[in-house]
């Protein structure tokens, strides 16, 4: 017999009417035991709330989803085939005579994992069995030429433009259903992913579609079986049947929100989770704030609805099973409205699991139903576990299940429960998810917590209200605009507070990326939960370091011993967090890095990687040892071509260094005045002779291999320009660089401007109109951002990034903050020496990152 109660979580009563999956705020004090009278502590919550039973059983399924989809089709088979028969065979050992006591024990706690690896198992192996059937696989490990018939299923998405032509391009997720290969004509179901031109902008879900284009395959455990890259415009049959409708609502409301609203785009996004209106400038704030959360529909948005319509018919005194039932078809409808993202389909069938488990009489035990939940949608939909926004979603749910209450219960201590709950919910989350979101943006969102604490209060009334405006819409659009102004004000208060934040100094601390990054950050995270859970037999052991008790004359040290250990864990994570954040500093830098910015203080050294231990460098910085030290730190023995934009001190005085131990094969300058400055004349007289450099000059270096190819071409001085300073002769290059085929990613194309000054870059930009249809992914900004550089070439050429090298503290005020704040305003990611010391730039899946 279960013991009473086991299932009972303070804030369910049947009597007051079953607030089923919700939290009461009048309910959170008893919940917590706050200020219990009997201590005049807060106690932590009973661990009804940590029911780890099917915590083998989720992680069983997570790793045979994750094995089998990325194996092929023959292999996947055999995999689940393998998984079925340890199954079988653990449930028939667990039935052996009493005699096999130590082989049962040892094989019961494997009977329900392997069961459920193996109901995983089976059905992805039988549909990558079916996805790579027929002549589409083998036509695409040929990079086959295809005419495709596609059923789109999400809307297209502008992506990076095209590198090369700078046009946008646009990607769509879609069903190849039937094609003509080599003139043979086939049927099939095969996920796919479109590129296409600017012509596909016009594509939404369910459209049927007619292009032509290439296939090439995926990366293993890729959703997608193929991905084609149409060479056509599409020929589009807008399908007639109920799933448009969806579709039309979602447009009707993205239009009269940008209409209405006016708050940046973010009021479509925060309601039904579409971010085509979202501006640039807003999703970098969200960004920097770690905000982003809020810029799409997630899980919340699913207990907004599903509590709203619950409590709002057990207010209308409609009996528990109606109200269930009320709100789970709001739910059903919200899911399909906003369509099935991971975190929503996580949320919506946990909200329908707890519906259940308080109907069925056994209560709410929230971290049994996320693990319940995370092993059913791993059963329908296996790449689940490759989506970043589902391990997201999952383990934000984790942590605000199983610490977030104990969290909350140790803030208590010190501030009213109120304010503690609140305060706990933004931190826990961040701890939780952190080590996930720095594999894909190696950056510290300083300001997170207040910020999403200023945020959280107006954001279940922008969903609730937006809802409303969405279901008014499909009625009157009349009656729907007082809504959208009412949850516009609110996404509009969200924006502020970004923008706020994001402003603020050190609003995103630079960190170590990738695999490395998650763990460091993982045993962080972990340090500060243990030291938040053992605070108090931590506290104990120093204010009672030497207590002890006697029995029959010895000395008992019984609870100490864990609380040393404790402390010695602390100490010893502390440690290792230091040495690996340490251990950087003294090695050499990793192979993946394209360009480098050396921190030569008050001056300009940026390094193209062009080659194994070699490399184009623009100019020199003002000292030999900074860029010489710099050289050696990126271990380049070679420079292939050295360019001195300009002959101002700081870009040509560190020439000396260049020379150090290495071999430069070429000199290219460009200058107002007719003679080198001596230093460079003397440190050349040996070498290569500089050549004075003009527009149209142009060559290519690598082999495209493993280091990638970099093309590089002069836009400017040309000729019979007479520049009217030093500044204004600086050399313009357009640098084009292939990564290499392991970084997968697209072409980067770079402008390195020198010094230049404002009204040069005008003639400048009139003189290279393909510059500016092309546009750029990384600019050097001119002059170490100060303010005659002007922000003219940062608008026309729309970087991603911007790159700026300046000394720390110079008595120039470089880089001006006009500059700062109109690079930010564009949506502009910056990085600076004067900040981040030297740093690298590489590229990944077309993701751009930056480390020290």
């Amino acid at each position: 017999m279960p013991r009473p109660g086991r299932f009972a979580v303070p804030g369910w009563s049947s009597r007051a009417g079953g607030a089923a999956p919700f939290r009461r705020l009048t309910r959170w004090k008893e919940r917590l035991s706050l200020n219990s009278p009997a201590t005049g502590t807060a106690k932590v919550p009973a661990p009804g709330n940590r029911d780890l039973r099917l915590l083998p059983a989720a992680v069983a399924a997570w790793v045979a989803a994750a094995g089998v989809t990325r194996l092929d089709a023959a292999a996947a088979l055999l995999g689940a085939g393998a998984l079925v028969a340890l199954a079988v065979g653990s449930g028939i050992a667990s039935f052996f005579p009493a005699g096999w006591g130590r082989c049962r024990r040892l094989v019961l706690p494997c009977v329900v994992p392997l069961a459920v690896a193996a109901v995983v198992a089976v059905p992805a192996a039988a549909l990558i069995q079916a996805r790579t059937a027929g002549p589409v696989f083998p036509a695409v490990q040929d990079r086959a030429s295809i005419t495709a018939v596609l059923e789109a299923t999400t809307d297209a998405v502008m992506i990076s433009p095209d590198r090369f032509t700078g046009a946008d391009r646009f990607l769509v997720e879609a069903t190849l259903t039937a094609g003509t290969v080599d003139g043979t004509r086939f049927a099939a179901r095969t996920p796919v992913v479109v590129i296409g031109p600017a012509s596909w902008r016009q594509i939404a879900d369910s459209d049927s579609v007619r292009a032509a284009g290439h296939l090439l395959p995926t990366e293993p455990g890729d959703r997608a079986v193929a991905l084609l890259l149409a060479e056509t415009s599409p020929q589009m049959a807008r399908s007639a049947d109920r799933t448009t409708f969806p579709a039309q609502v979602r447009e009707d409301f993205v239009e009269l929100a940008s209409r209405v609203a006016g708050e940046g785009g973010l009021l479509p996004g925060m309601v039904i989770g579409d971010r085509s209106t979202l501006d640039a400038s807003v999703e970098q704030n969200m960004q920097t704030t770690g905000m982003t959360h809020l810029t799409a529909v997630s899980g919340a948005n699913c207990t907004y609805v599903l509590a709203f319509v619950f409590l709002g018919a057990r207010a209308a005194r409609l009996p528990r099973l109606p109200a269930a039932a009320l709100g789970m078809l709001a739910l059903i409808g919200f899911v399909i409205l906003v369509r099935p993202e991971p975190s929503v389909l996580r949320a919506a069938v946990m909200g329908g699991l707890g519906v259940a488990a308080v109907l069925t009489g056994r209560g709410r035990v929230p971290l049994a139903l996320l693990l319940l939940t995370v092993v059913v949608l791993l059963t329908i939909d296996p790449w689940l576990t490759a989506s970043y926004a589902f391990m997201l979603s999952v383990a934000a749910a984790a942590g605000l299940i199983t610490f977030g209450p104990v969290l909350a219960a140790r803030l208590a201590r010190f501030m009213p429960a109120l304010a503690a709950q609140l305060l706990s919910v933004p931190i826990t989350a961040q701890l939780f998810c952190t080590p996930l979101l720095l594999v894909l943006q190696p950056a510290l969102p300083l300001y997170s917590v207040p910020a999403n604490l200023a945020a959280t209060p107006v954001v279940p009334m922008v969903t609730i209200v937006g809802m409303a405006a969405v279901a008014v819409l499909v009625v009157a659009e009349p009656l729907a605009v007082p809504l959208v102004l009412v949850a516009g004000w609110g996404a509009a208060w969200v924006g502020s507070v970004a923008e706020f934040f994001s402003a603020a100094p050190g609003a995103a601390l630079p960190w170590m990326g990738g695999p490395l990054g998650a763990v460091v950050t993982g045993a962080l995270g972990l340090s500060i939960v243990l030291a938040v859970v053992f605070s108090s037999q931590l506290l104990a052991a120093v204010r009672r370091p030497h207590h002890t008790s006697r029995r029959g004359g010895q000395r008992s040290t019984a609870g100490q011993g864990r609380t040393s250990t404790l402390v010695w864990l602390a100490g010893g994570c502390a440690l290792g967090l230091g040495a690996v954040m340490l251990w950087p500093v003294g090695r050499p830098a990793d192979g993946a890095w394209l360009v480098a910015a050396c921190d030569v203080g008050q001056g300009d050294a940026f390094v193209l990687r062009t080659g194994e231990r070699k490399a184009i460098l623009v100019d020199t910085g003002p000292e030999p040892d900074d860029v010489d030290a710099c050289l050696d730190r990126l271990a380049v023995t070679t420079v292939e071509l050295l360019v001195l934009t300009h002959l101002h001190a700081d870009h040509y005085g560190g020439i000396e260094g260049v020379f150090r131990d290495r071999e430069v094969e070429r000199i290219l300058y460009s200058s107002t005045e007719p003679t080198l400055p001596a230093v460079v004349s003397e440190v050349s007289s040996q070498r290569p002779a500089p050549e004075r450099l003009v527009a149209g000059m142009q060559g290519e270096h690598g082999d495209g291999g493993t280091y990638g190819r970099l093309a590089w071409a002069v836009l400017w001085p040309g000729n019979g320009v007479r520049p009217a300073s030093e500044n204004d002769s600086s050399a313009v290059l357009e640098v084009i660089i292939d990564p290499p085929d392991s970084t997968s990613g697209s072409p980067v194309t770079i402008l390195m401007t020198g010094d230049l000054e404002e009204e040069a870059a005008r003639s400048m930009l009139r003189a290279n109109p393909g510059l500016v249809e092309r546009g750029v992914q990384i600019l050097k900004v001119a002059h170490h951002g100060a303010l005659n550089g002007g922000l003219d070439v940062a608008h026309a050429v729309r970087p991603r990034l911007a790159l700026i090298s300046a000394g720390r503290d110079n008595d120039y005020g470089h880089p001006h903050p006009s500059i700062i704040t109109g690079l930010a305003a564009a949506g502009i990611t910056v990085a600076r020496t004067d900040e981040l010391g030297t740093f690298l730039v590489s590229v990944d899946d077309n993701v751009l990152r930056i480390k020290r």
